[in-house]
C-alpha cells in the first residue's frame, strides 16, 4: 500500500509541476525564433517594351524602365533552337540565363537598356528580360521577342 500512495504522490507532483509550469513556459516564449526578415517588399515591375534590332550579325536588345527605385538589375535570358528541328507550338520554352546586367552606379535618370549578343545563323531565337530589386526580388517575364536568323 506504501509503495502505491508513493507512485500516485509522484504522478501527482509531476501533474501539479507541469500544470503550474506550461503556462509560465508559454506565456515567458516569445514566438517562433528565426533570422529578422526585412518589411515585405513588392517585386519590380515587369519590362513590357522588349524589342530587337538584328544588324548584320548583331543582335540588340532594347527596353525601358518605368522606375529603378530599388532596382538591381536584369537577367536577359535566351532559347535558342536550329532551325532543323521541327517548331513545337505546345512544348514549353526553355530560357537559359545569358546576361546579369548590374545597374549599380548608373544615374537615377537612365530608363533606356540594351543588351548585344552576337548571332548564329540557323537558329531560332526567343529572348524574354526580368527586372531584379536589390532585395533579390524577380519580376515577372517581359514579353518575348522571337525571330529566326
Amino acid at each position: 500500500m506504501k509503495g502505491n500512495c508513493l507512485k500516485n504522490l509522484r504522478l501527482n507532483s509531476l501533474i501539479l509541476l507541469w500544470v503550474f509550469m506550461a503556462p509560465v513556459f508559454f506565456l515567458l516564449s516569445c514566438g517562433k525564433k528565426a533570422p529578422p526578415m526585412p518589411p515585405r517588399e513588392k517585386p519590380p515591375a515587369a519590362i513590357k517594351d522588349l524589342s530587337a534590332q538584328v544588324q548584320e550579325d548583331q543582335l540588340v536588345l532594347s527596353w525601358t524602365v518605368p522606375s529603378l527605385k530599388r532596382t538591381g538589375g536584369f537577367y536577359v535570358y535566351r532559347s535558342k533552337l536550329p532551325i532543323s528541328e521541327p517548331e513545337c507550338k505546345k512544348c514549353p520554352v526553355l530560357f537559359t540565363r545569358v546576361a546579369d546586367i548590374s545597374i549599380t552606379g548608373l544615374p537615377a535618370e537612365e530608363k533606356a537598356f540594351t543588351y548585344n549578343e552576337t548571332l548564329r545563323k540557323g537558329y531560332r531565337y526567343i529572348y524574354k528580360v526580368t527586372v531584379y530589386s536589390e532585395a533579390g526580388l524577380v519580376s515577372s517575364d517581359s514579353n518575348y521577342v522571337k525571330f529566326v536568323y
